[in-house]
């Protein structure tokens, strides 16, 4: 982008010069129109040098929901190594630095449980966070361990689940909708732990906030577990009845 003000600015000026010869005011117009291009494109190239753009860093908010769920995780598979598929929505619900976030999250869990998790991300394709996107990406993930879906799940997800096939992979869900999809199959063990937002809280509070993790997801969140499904979900309702 510099480059390109950089040579607009010479063209102008250029311009300007070969103007100046036809018409003296006009041309002079042109030279300091191109002189105050190349002051501008020299006074950015300044501030980009001496004060670059801050990296945003992992949102600590959202890393908690990866540190409860780890948590969640590792008490399950009890020192066991494998494959752990990080199931994100497509990228237009999801961005990049949400995305990098979430995966940061895993990572203290994972040094304190000493480990060796092999995380591997993959997205929702499609139109639609329904059974036939939840269906083709875990024809992907028939390998794993586990399966951490931040894309919540869609109403009746316990469907894809023969009668008397085993509960592998391992589930565990962000419904950051605040859904209860995921009641049956949580009842029934086909889910592991659900992290749902803390109902009657803001989220938008959560934006920048610095502490340890199991602070920040004690004050945002919810974990759901077969024992408080109920429970949980109830909650859930009556806040969606408020808001309405």
């Amino acid at each position: 982008m510099t480059f390109l003000l950089l040579l607009a600015a010479l063209a102008m000026a250029g311009v300007g010069v070969w103007m100046s010869r036809r018409g003296r005011v006009l041309g002079q117009a042109m030279m300091g129109l191109g002189g105050l291009g190349l002051i501008a494109v020299v006074i950015l190239q300044v501030r980009q040098n001496v004060f670059p753009p801050q990296l945003k860093g992992p949102s600590r908010y959202e890393m908690a929901v990866s540190y409860s769920l780890a948590n969640c995780l590792l008490g399950d598979v009890a020192g066991q190594s494998g494959k752990v598929v990080l199931l994100f929505p497509q990228r237009r619900v999801m961005d990049a630095d949400t995305e990098g976030s979430y995966e940061e999250g895993f990572l203290p869990a994972l040094r304190h449980g000493h480990v060796k998790l092999d995380l591997k991300a993959v997205r929702l394709e499609g139109a639609n966070r329904d059974l036939a996107a939840f269906k083709q990406a875990l024809a992907q993930a028939q390998e794993a361990m586990a399966v951490i879906s931040y894309a919540g799940v869609p109403a009746g997800f316990e469907t894809l689940f023969s009668a008397g096939q085993p509960a592998s992979p391992l589930f565990y869900v962000f419904d950051g909708d605040g859904t209860t999809n995921w009641l049956g199959a949580l009842k029934n063990g086909r889910i592991r732990a659900v992290v749902v937002p803390r109902p009657g809280v803001d989220a938008l509070g959560g934006e920048g906030i610095a502490g340890m993790p199991e602070a920040i997801f004690e004050r945002f969140y919810l974990l759901a577990t077969p024992a408080n499904a109920d429970e949980v979900a109830a909650g859930l309702k009556t806040e969606s009845r408020i808001r309405r």
